[in-house]
């Protein structure tokens, strides 16, 4: 009996030891940073795990904490989302966020289907980025992988310029701020700022792919934007809607699509951005004095031009404009100083006016309404000013013409009821049936109210539409 209760004695104190030893801290966590702090970077994981592995694991990455801890992951290879999965449940009325970790001034959000993260920022570029990466750390990572995977699966590859090279270059080109911004995710995340460039540039790389294989990878570029207000609305303010329309499988990216609003001490503007994780810059975003601008593609027009690596990357140049500028003029004199290393459209939405910025690399031009209260942009300029290239793509302007038409239709039938609502029913409206969005290849799409401050967000396949009240997170 004596032994038995020493034996119990002992239990009980080994017990209680390891009950202090890891109080307040869950013990899961603990074990996992035991097992993954060796393998902080790509190299020297596949060092110690490429025996381990069957050879069809394919490219091998960092562990994934999330991964390990649940089991979840984003769409795998054989699961893109297609078109019959776009009646996903919507959440359009919803008017909160589900807090899912604070850090210092900092807060991660997820909406309440748990499939778009929504970031709230707030400090210096640095100490923001430390924030971002804190809270993406795995969700970078596994951006990361899926875009390597995802070139290497379709080829895209540029002769003697490497993904990782090309980004680098880019990368270097970036801003003060997004070089704070950048330094403190790799600090944040413990990765390395090579990364960052790659989940940065991967969709300038696809343009200059294109460019020098005159490929696409997919079909044309079909992206398009309306804004609406005065007669056209329901109480006169202006509603904007935008689709990006991209190769289909740059579905298998929502997985990682993120809302990063930024809320700077510096002076700049507040501003959010839509993009994706470990992706500093955008092709959308929106401001705290309700200012919205995106961009299209507008290679159709035929300028050759291409100025990679010489210019200021557009995906840092429209977060850039944002920051800096809070009012119409202000912007408006930025937008036409601007000069891109690649032809686009921009629209850019106001709470009372709309402006679609035609640009080529070499000049921009800026055009009003078509009627008042009503402003489409697509993928060909419009402004009959610019003369006719022999270099532009016809088949291209066709179908941008036929998005335009079936855009200024839809307004011309909604006219006097269009809210936000009656926006997000426009923009679900496939090509076919005399609406804007093609079947496969709409990656995502959003409706604005800059006056509310408030984006609706969609990504086909993996969440419906998704309100984020964008006025509580400014600060």
């Amino acid at each position: 009996m004596k032994i038995m209760r020493l034996v119990w004695y002992w239990t009980l104190f080994v017990c209680l030891l390891f009950t202090n030893s890891y109080a307040g801290e869950p013990a899961h966590r603990s074990s996992l940073d035991d097992l993954t702090a060796p393998y902080q970077d790509t190299a020297a994981f596949n060092r110690v795990a490429k025996d381990s592995l069957p050879a069809s694991f394919g490219a091998l990455q960092p562990f994934d904490r999330l991964a390990l801890e649940t089991g979840t992951g984003g769409l795998s290879a054989g699961t893109t989302a297609d078109a019959s999965l776009d009646s996903l449940p919507d959440e359009e009325t919803q008017s909160g966020l589900i807090l899912v970790q604070s850090s210092g001034h900092g807060s991660k959000y997820t909406s309440k289907s748990g499939r778009l993260i929504v970031l709230n920022l707030q400090g210096t570029f640095r100490e923001m980025g430390r924030q971002y990466g804190g809270f993406l750390s795995m969700e970078i990572r596994k951006m990361n992988r899926e875009v390597v995977r995802q070139y290497a699966l379709h080829k895209l590859v540029i002769p003697n310029e490497p993904l990782e090279d090309f980004s680098k270059k880019l990368f270097s080109l970036y801003p003060a701020r997004f070089e704070a911004l950048a330094r403190g995710i790799s600090e944040g995340a413990g990765i390395d700022l090579d990364l960052l460039a790659v989940n940065s540039e991967f969709f300038d790389y696809l343009l200059k792919f294109a460019a020098v294989t005159s490929a696409t990878g997919s079909s044309s570029p079909s992206c398009s934007a309306i804004s609406t207000w005065g007669a056209y609305t329901t109480d006169t303010s202006l509603v904007m809607g935008r689709d990006f329309d991209f190769p289909s499988w740059y579905r298998e990216f929502a997985p990682y699509l993120v809302v990063v609003v930024f809320n700077p001490t510096d002076g700049s503007s507040p501003t959010a951005l839509l993009t994706y994780a470990g992706q500093l810059g955008a092709i959308q975003g929106f401001n705290k004095a309700g200012l919205v601008l995106e961009n299209n593609d507008a290679s159709s027009y035929g300028d050759m031009n291409r100025h990679f690596g010489k210019r200021i990357p557009f995906l840092a140049g429209l977060p850039e404009i944002l920051f800096d500028f809070d009012s119409v003029g202000g912007l408006n004199a930025a937008m036409l100083s601007f000069r891109s290393h690649y032809p686009l459209i921009y629209n850019f939405a106001s709470p009372r006016t709309a402006y679609v910025y035609e640009a080529a690399t070499y000049e921009v031009k800026r055009r009003g309404a078509e009627k008042e209260g009503l402003l489409v942009g697509v993928n060909h300029f419009v402004d009959p000013s610019w003369p006719t290239l022999s270099t532009r793509i016809p088949a291209i302007i066709k179908d941008s013409k036929l998005r335009q038409k079936n855009l200024i239709a839809l307004a011309e039938k909604n006219k006097g009821q269009i809210d936000a609502a009656r926006m997000r029913s426009i923009m679900d409206v496939l090509v076919q049936d005399g609406g804007p969005t093609p079947p496969d290849e709409n990656i995502y799409r959003y409706v604005a109210v800059p006056e509310l401050k408030r984006w609706w967000v969609k990504a086909p396949g993996y969440f419906g539409w998704t309100r984020i009240d964008l006025d509580v997170l400014f600060r």
